[in-house]
């Protein structure tokens, strides 16, 4: 009998390292070609995004993580050498905010032309991916296996690997950084911080969100929204992973007060932050977009790029 259960418990265990050490793994890559209406809608938001989108190849990818085969896309620099990464986290939930063809090509898309290889998941269950998303629950996995997803791209350099996400992917940053410290630096738009801030202002959340996705939402409500509101959990976050928080003051999807209150947390533990809200800004800041994209590059190319020191976090300059 002992050895029965022995046996078991190694079979179990190989079967968790084989499925862990399989995170990421590409099984499927096609090219992505934009067509000439989508080029079109990209022209007319971005008019030099044309020249660069010539030297940037796109790719649907199914990945795995936690054996699970998930949808993905990938958008580099079609040059040879070692370019740095980014990991870049949709928004929404289910149908709402996936990644599709405009999205790819004018967001990450934009990404890759500043000299970045870019991987972004759909999540799991969503587009034709299995599983279920839980909005911040196991599905944080689906970024994390991004890390050795973007080990197999041929001029990826993955020891210079930052991570970005807007709302709820601003959210799964957050939770990302809780979980590892491989990150060179974060920037998060209007990131969901406070899921119990959040209901007070969007109660319908509750029933059409949160219920849906969440395993066991009922029962468990105060466990796992905590699980899911940085404001609980701030000290947990890498502080070697320096962190730029931009947020619209006159955003009405993910309310201001989510971010200042994060905010107020990562001062006190002294994490390496730069804030910025923009004045009468919406939930995309629509009306500042070039600002962000410029603060967006600048804060990537200076930590993940560049490899800069971090900043000194104590009290100085008597």
């Amino acid at each position: 009998m002992r050895y029965k259960l022995t046996i078991l418990l190694l079979f179990t265990v190989f079967k968790c390292f084989v499925s862990y050490s399989q995170n990421g793994k590409i099984i499927e890559k096609e090219r992505l070609i934009l067509s000439d209406s989508i080029i079109t809608k990209i022209h007319k938001a971005d008019s030099a995004m044309i020249k660069a989108l010539e030297n940037i190849e796109f790719f649907r990818i199914t990945y795995l993580s936690d054996s699970l085969k998930v949808k993905g896309f990938i958008a580099k620099p079609v040059q040879k050498g070692n370019f740095p990464c980014i990991i870049s986290n949709r928004g929404g939930t289910g149908e709402f905010g996936k990644w599709n063809d405009i999205g790819v090509g004018f967001f990450l898309g934009k990404l890759a032309s500043w000299g970045y290889v870019v991987v972004a998941s759909q999540y799991r269950g969503n587009d034709g991916g299995e599983g279920q998303e839980e909005r911040g629950g196991k599905d944080v996995n689906d970024v994390l296996s991004l890390v050795n997803t973007l080990g197999e791209i041929d001029n990826a350099d993955t020891s210079r690997i930052g991570i970005e996400g807007a709302s709820r992917g601003g959210m799964m940053t957050y939770l990302s950084l809780k979980e590892t410290c491989q990150f060179k630096a974060a920037v998060v738009l209007a990131g969901a911080a406070n899921a119990f801030e959040h209901l007070v202002h969007r109660p319908d959340f509750e029933e059409h969100v949160y219920a849906k996705v969440i395993p066991n939402y009922y029962e468990n409500k105060e466990k796992e929204l905590k699980a899911r509101s940085a404001v609980f959990w701030a000290d947990k976050m890498c502080k070697t992973t320096p962190m730029l928080i931009m947020q619209g003051s006159a955003d009405w999807r993910v309310p201001a007060t989510e971010s200042l209150e994060l905010l107020n947390k990562l001062y006190e533990y002294k994490h390496p932050v730069r804030y910025i809200l923009f004045e009468g800004a919406d939930h995309r800041i629509s009306e500042f977009r070039k600002e962000f994209f410029a603060q967006t590059k600048s804060f990537f190319d200076f930590y993940v790029k560049e490899l800069n020191d971090l900043p000194n976090m104590e009290l100085h300059g008597r």
